[in-house]
């Protein structure tokens, strides 16, 4: 699994507005005191990608759970009593390289091909068979989110893309024979050659392995030919995204990401479409494929020229430009319409696999935001019953790198790092709402216009002179915000038994600055640029207010208040990469960080590191840990103080650390490192002190953080509910008819589905070619029922309706689709009495592409209606009784039902 690049939780942007939480005044400090997470120690235990094996382990009980998502099919049995958390917690797609490879003629490079292969990736059978129905389809990046909701003006346009193998053939066909290839016995050639499509198979990961087997006989089936390159995560990050597309040997690769479900949450769209989050395989002016390599001269016109479009789009979101939710949600559409179309990323579906849990584990929260049970709440609340110690099992240790500039790039490392961080701020569990944690704050001023005035005493990361100074004359801001970070410095220390104070906070923004902002540093990454730098021209200056309070001004404007604040700060401390949260080190690290890299020891980017031929950072690795140590033994000897921190104090007037701080600093560091041989120095509820990627098994040990004292908020500790809904809905509906459904909830952990009152039922009225006619809003009653009436207005026809239901706290769009057919109200009128009767329709739980047209229906009942009058005139005027006439009526009423049923059925 391959974490998605959050741009730090810049602009995780959303959809529900909720309300703002009542702020303290900013020196209020409300923290009540905690001994610190529940558990002594958790033993981290890796399977190395043999599912087999952790699945066995939790079945015999000698894990807390797997902490990865298998099809139920995989377990042969379950330990009584286990829990299920189902959770968003896998996004499946399929990248596609876009280039004309150097190593032949790539197919794919023409944009008609790529959208084509929407036709043959068949998310039904994706979802049904290979999740074995544990999932939502996608032909997005969005399924399950909040945002689907506001997305659904542009997704609807591609309701009727569903499986087509004859249409996708004759599309690629005409395509490929238009530029020179040829078709010969069901085999395609170019120049004389076999037309070769390279395929990523991740052999470590079932479904992964399972769908590209499908998927490579739907490009046989094509007629190309396909070769296989097989490996794990760490040769998928070589082979594809660190590697140059156009000078590379794959062009279909099966892409598995965590982390993609936010509540806010454009960052998906801004960091996997546009080149902005450097992983994609093309080049825009903005920004570099893979955030590496140039390849705008081996692209078509029509890619670079959206790829530009698309990249002006997300640096207009990522650095709030836009000055209303309205124009947000449009610039936000076109961001996907484009994505969509390009088809580089072409979407599968969002998993919602349970994950199961021994019986006496308590405390596990299931994080949406972050697609894992191994989230930052669950940390700090597990138990095992009445032991101490919790032993859980994990597919691998680490399939990356560990360091804060371009490092936590997979899953498997951010899960651990999610035990050793405190993130600025939480999430709630099931819903991905921001949560600020470690600060209290102000808002001091906040506008969608810059006019808000920087104080010509406020400093900032100059780019040009790359030093701290002055803000320019006349500098504005949208935000400005008072920041007051005492909860954090008077509840928790770094895991060295270092105080935390604003000097580590301050340096963060300045090495990210360094490493991002200007190509001539000598720690500067290209990849880490492109993650870092839209986010941090967005800071228009800070100034220190006391000891612990520091105001940031900046261009992170945004509807929600709430978010807008958490979104300011993650700019300012925006290192960490897709660690939730990010992540927090002591200032003397970075120190010894940007030593290593500067002199070219190591690289803070895999990219980086493969074409220098040198260490990707990891703070995990006994080499780099080795040159860390040697240079803050030399910055201690020294009692060295980096010149920026000192500009910092000057320009300010405060000090920030004196000698001997910095010098006890370094020496902490340093005893820390030569005990537990790490350099994850953090400040979270837990402390690495043993990492043995080669013992059998491999395994990491986690102790209780004895400085750690911080209590999360009670909303971010809130488990999430699955929630189900049922419409009853019959063979054929009027207008004006009502229908009854039901909310269903399960609580994580549970198996009980319960009623569930006070839930937000979200219907959508549509066509069948999925053009939405109108949306509504709904609430359960304290019975977990609603009632949805069939628009009076509404002509007779074939609809969709698009049904689902979530809370505030548990916000997971999964929509039951269900076929709608609306007849008009027949009326028979007798000189005595007049008998209306109204029909209904049949459910069904996926979307039909066939329509109904409703001139056929209504010349159909017309002609039914006029020989039906007659039968009826001819028995009323004979009949001597008047039940007669009842029973002519039902027939009446069948024979159209049935007529438009042979309709539909053709």
């Amino acid at each position: 699994m391959y974490s998605v690049l959050s741009i730090k939780d810049k602009k995780i942007i959303s959809l529900l507005i909720l309300v703002a939480t009542a702020i303290s005044p900013i020196f209020a400090i409300a923290q009540s005191a905690s001994s610190s997470p529940a558990s002594t120690a958790i033993t981290i235990i890796s399977y190395n990608g043999n599912d087999a094996n952790g699945i066995l382990a939790f079945e015999h009980g000698q894990i807390a759970f797997y902490a990865y998502a298998v099809p139920p099919s995989e377990y042969t049995s379950l330990p009584p009593g286990a829990k299920a958390y189902l959770l968003p917690n896998t996004y499946y797609d399929i990248l596609v390289n876009p280039l004309n490879t150097t190593f032949g003629f790539n197919p794919f490079q023409f944009q008609e091909v790529r959208f084509a292969l929407n036709y043959i990736v068949n998310r039904t059978y994706f979802v049904d068979s290979i999740l074995h129905g544990y999932g939502i389809p996608t032909i997005s990046l969005y399924a399950g989110e909040p945002d689907v909701i506001h997305l659904q003006q542009t997704l609807s346009k591609y309701a009727n893309v569903h499986y087509n193998f004859t249409y996708a053939n004759e599309t690629i066909y005409k395509v490929l024979t238009a530029h020179g290839a040829k078709y010969i016995n069901g085999q395609w050639y170019y120049n004389g050659k076999p037309i070769t499509v390279y395929v990523f198979v991740r052999t470590d990961a079932t479904v992964r392995r399972e769908y590209a087997q499908y998927f490579i006989t739907q490009l046989q089936k094509l007629g190309f030919t396909v070769q296989q390159i097989q490996g794990n995560l760490q040769k998928e990050i070589s082979v594809v995204y660190g590697s140059d597309p156009a000078n590379t040997t794959w062009n279909i690769l099966i892409e598995a990401w965590g982390g993609t479900y936010g509540y806010y949450d454009s960052s998906l769209a801004v960091g996997l479409y546009s080149t902005l989050g450097a992983s994609d395989p093309f080049s825009s002016y903005y920004g570099l494929s893979m955030g590496t390599y140039n390849d705008t001269r081996y692209e078509s016109s029509l890619l670079l020229k959206e790829a530009n479009e698309l990249d002006n789009l997300s640096l207009i979101i990522a650095q709030s430009q836009f000055t209303s939710a309205q124009e947000y949600y449009q610039i936000y559409n076109k961001i996907v319409e484009l994505g969509i179309n390009m088809s580089v990323r072409i979407g599968l579906g969002m998993s919602l696999t349970p994950i199961y849990a021994l019986s006496n584990i308590n405390g596990v929260y299931p994080s949406f935001a972050q697609s894992t049970l191994l989230s930052f709440q669950t940390y700090y609340s597990i138990t095992n019953g009445s032991y101490p110690n919790v032993t859980i099992g994990v597919r691998y240790l680490s399939q990356g790198s560990a360091n804060p500039g371009a490092g936590f790039t997979d899953s498997y490392t951010d899960e651990i790092g999610n035990a050793l961080f405190t993130p600025s701020s939480l999430t709630v569990p099931g819903s991905g709402y921001p949560v600020p944690f470690i600060y209290t704050y102000k808002i001091v001023n906040i506008t969608p216009h810059a006019v808000v005035s920087v104080p010509s005493n406020a400093l900032w990361w100059n780019p040009t002179t790359q030093q701290i100074t002055k803000v320019s004359p006349n500098t504005t801001a949208q935000m400005a915000v008072i920041y007051n970070l005492a909860p954090l410095f008077n509840n928790d220390k770094w895991a060295d038994g270092q105080n935390i104070t604003l000097a580590d906070i301050i340096y963060e923004y300045i090495v990210a600055s360094e490493m991002s902002l200007n190509s001539s540093n000598p720690i500067y990454d290209s990849t880490a640029s492109s993650v870092y730098a839209p986010a941090l021209q967005t800071i228009k200056g800070f100034k220190i207010i006391n000891s612990s309070a520091i105001e940031i001004w900046g261009n992170d404007w945004f509807f929600d208040p709430t978010e807008a604040v958490v979104s300011l700060f993650g700019s300012f401390n925006p290192l960490g990469y897709a660690l939730a949260g990010g992540g927090y080190f002591p200032w003397q690290m970075y120190v010894g960080m940007k030593d290593v890299v500067a002199q070219g020891k190591a690289a803070w980017s895999e990219g980086a590191a493969q074409s220098k031929g040198i260490d990707w950072l990891n703070l995990v690795s006994p080499t780099d840990i080795g040159y860390i140590t040697s240079a803050l033994q030399n910055a201690s000897a020294t009692g060295y103080i980096p010149k920026s921190l000192q500009i910092v104090e000057n320009l300010s007037g405060i000090t920030l650390v004196t000698p001997q701080e910095a010098k006890a600093g370094y020496e902490a560091a340093i005893n820390f490192m030569k005990t537990y041989g790490n350099g994850l120095i953090g400040d979270g509820p837990y402390i690495l002190v043993a990492w043995n990627p080669s013992a059998s098994p491999p395994y990491a040990k986690l102790i209780r953080n004895p400085y750690f004292h911080l209590v999360p908020p009670s909303n971010a500790l809130a488990l999430p509910t699955m929630y189900s809904v049922s419409l009853s809905i019959p063979s054929t509906v009027s207008p004006g008819q009502t229908l009854t459904g039901t909310v269903m909830g399960t609580p994580a952990g549970s198996t009980t589905a319960i009623p569930t009152p006070n839930a937000v039922v979200n219907i959508e009225l549509l066509y069948p070619n999925g053009s939405i006619i109108s949306g509504y809003q709904l609430m359960t009653n304290s019975s977990g029922q609603f009632t949805f009436t069939v628009p009076s207005s509404l002509s007779p026809g074939s609809y969709l309706l698009s049904v689902s239901a979530y809370s505030n706290t548990s916000i997971l769009i999964n929509p039951v689709t269900y076929t709608l057919v609306v007849l008009p109200s027949i009326t028979t009128t007798t000189s005595t009495t007049t008998s209306t009767t109204t029909t209904t329709s049949t459910t069904t739980t996926t979307s039909v592409s066939t329509s109904l047209s409703t001139t056929t229906i209504t010349s159909v009942s017309t002609v039914i209606s006029t020989v039906v009058s007659t039968i009826v005139s001819t028995v009323v005027s004979s009949a001597s009784n008047i039940g007669y006439i009842a029973v002519i009526v039902v027939l009446i009423i069948i024979i159209i039902a049935l007529a438009v049923l042979l309709f539909r059925r053709r």
